[in-house]
């Protein structure tokens, strides 16, 4: 069990993989279902309208959009890529920086998987199965 101080209200919880508490978790909830409905009603408007009309800070509404939860009709100088710094729509990557990112790790994924099927069995050691075989053998 591992617990962490929440991003947001700085309380202790039991970490699951999300950086907020539940409760910290409910009013993000909360504030993306305002922004949402706003951009509804008004698909036009600027993060800044929109968190004037919503009281939803600009940074909460920023991270909804690095998260992939709200996406920019264009890409925007706010918003941009933290690899290369190209201006994007949503997300934390633009698709070619996306497109390199997935080549290296399928690249790094099959030269890992060549080196464990690489690796024979050491006669010199004995593995566990081949252990169990040989002690009910002589049983």
């Amino acid at each position: 069990m591992e617990i962490r101080n929440c991003k947001r209200c700085n309380r202790l919880f039991q970490y699951n993989g999300i950086k907020y508490c539940a409760s910290c978790l409910m009013e993000l909830d909360e504030m993306y279902k305002k922004v949402r409905d706003y951009l509804y009603e008004h698909p036009d408007a600027t993060i800044i309208e929109v968190s004037e009309a919503t009281g939803v800070e600009e940074k909460i509404i920023l991270e909804f959009l690095r998260e992939g939860r709200l996406e920019l009709k264009e890409p925007s100088a706010v918003l941009t890529c933290e690899r290369c710094g190209k201006p994007i729509t949503m997300g934390r990557m633009c698709k070619e920086c996306l497109v390199v990112l997935e080549r290296d790790l399928k690249k790094g994924f099959n030269e890992s998987a060549r080196k464990v099927s690489d690796l024979k069995p050491d006669s010199r050691r004995i593995h566990v199965a081949d252990y169990i075989i040989k002690k009910r053998d002589r049983e």
